[in-house]
């Protein structure tokens, strides 16, 4: 994951951004000096991450789902779905199966 985003300076103590995997990561400290953003993980506990959002404990460095991700890229369009009743309505299908 290469990324553009800043994380040191938008990343505030008691902000929650989201990882990869969606989980709740909560900032904690800020080390601009260090480059690591240190903060806990709902269910994992504590981690920290470089400047550029990647888990600071990942093995070779590799893109993992304790990344963290910027703020923009959180909101993902909602899914369409419909009823139980809507899709078995015959008058929906767009098909008849005779």
């Amino acid at each position: 994951m290469t990324t553009s985003f800043d994380f040191i300076a938008a990343c505030r103590p008691g902000m929650v951004l989201r990882t990869r995997d969606r989980s709740e990561a909560t900032i904690t400290t800020v080390s601009p000096v260090q480059g690591l953003i240190y903060g806990e993980v709902r269910m994992f506990g504590p981690c920290a991450w470089h400047r550029d959002g990647l888990y600071r404990d990942a093995p070779a460095g590799a893109a993992g789902p304790l990344d963290l991700m910027p703020p923009a890229a959180e909101a993902a369009p909602p899914r369409k779905t419909i009823s139980m009743r809507e899709a078995l309505d015959p008058a929906s299908r767009p098909f008849c199966c005779d």
